[in-house]
């Protein structure tokens, strides 16, 4: 086994025709460690992947969502390669937000109809702010310095962004790598999204002035975050209104 891939679904159906079904062109072995979460019995993200990683055998963790289509035979094996040649603290992904500049970066394709269209690339690795949870990876040894943080992160949200600042924050890098992937959501912003958000920037607000993920780009100022989600709520009650 070349590597583990964790992956918590509520939808077999979906889990099956998008992520398996990718997963078995791949030509090297992989550690598949499904957690099951169709009944609800873990209430985030973070329980459901550390229950996952309990079970790894290898030495390489890929965390990846149900809805994602690897286009490539040999695509997940290059994602596992670039972990492997990367440096210990170092988090990888296939989707990232460039610092100082609002846009993200990666060869992938999304919605809700499988994208046949395959995107040009002339590098081979991106240095980036942060990278999107929907597939992403590291070393066991980067893990183990530092697991998904239960405090900070108790809905179904940014736990792979909390894994990117503190690795920042410590020296690493975080990177993307150029593999071609379908997701089949856009991803959607909750309260939840939003609270975990503000408990970040609360936490590394000394560290960075500004949080860059792939959906949102804020300053880390707690008297900013406050006001950002009290109009982010007001906004959602007017719609709701108006519906």
């Amino acid at each position: 086994m070349i590597a583990s891939l964790i992956c918590v679904y509520n939808d077999y159906q979906k889990l099956s025709s998008q992520l398996l079904q990718s997963i078995e062109k791949q030509k090297e072995s992989i550690e598949v460690i499904l957690v099951d979460n169709t009944n609800g019995e873990y209430k985030c993200s973070v329980d459901a992947l550390r229950y996952g990683v309990s079970k790894c055998s290898t030495d390489v963790y890929v965390f990846v969502h149900q809805d994602i289509s690897i286009k490539e035979d040999e695509g997940l094996i290059s994602f596992v390669r670039a972990i492997k040649n990367g440096k210990v603290g170092d988090i990888f992904g296939v989707a990232g937000a460039i610092e100082c500049e609002r846009k993200n970066i990666g060869l992938y394709t999304s919605g809700e109809k499988y994208s046949e269209v395959l995107l040009e690339c002339e590098w081979k690795l991106k240095k980036v702010s942060c990278v999107d949870e929907c597939m992403f990876g590291m070393k066991k040894e980067t893990y183990d310095e530092h697991p998904f943080d239960r405090e900070l992160c108790d809905d179904w949200h940014l736990y792979c962004a909390e894994m990117c600042m503190n690795a920042r924050k410590n020296g690493a890098n975080v990177w993307v790598v150029p593999i071609q992937i379908h997701h089949y959501s856009s991803g959607t912003i909750s309260v939840g999204y939003m609270k975990c958000l503000r408990n970040i920037a609360a936490k590394y607000s000394r560290d960075f002035k500004f949080i860059w993920t792939t959906a949102y780009k804020v300053r880390s100022n707690r008297v900013y975050m406050d006001l950002l989600l009290l109009a982010w709520t007001l906004n959602r009650k007017l719609i709701r209104k108006e519906r």
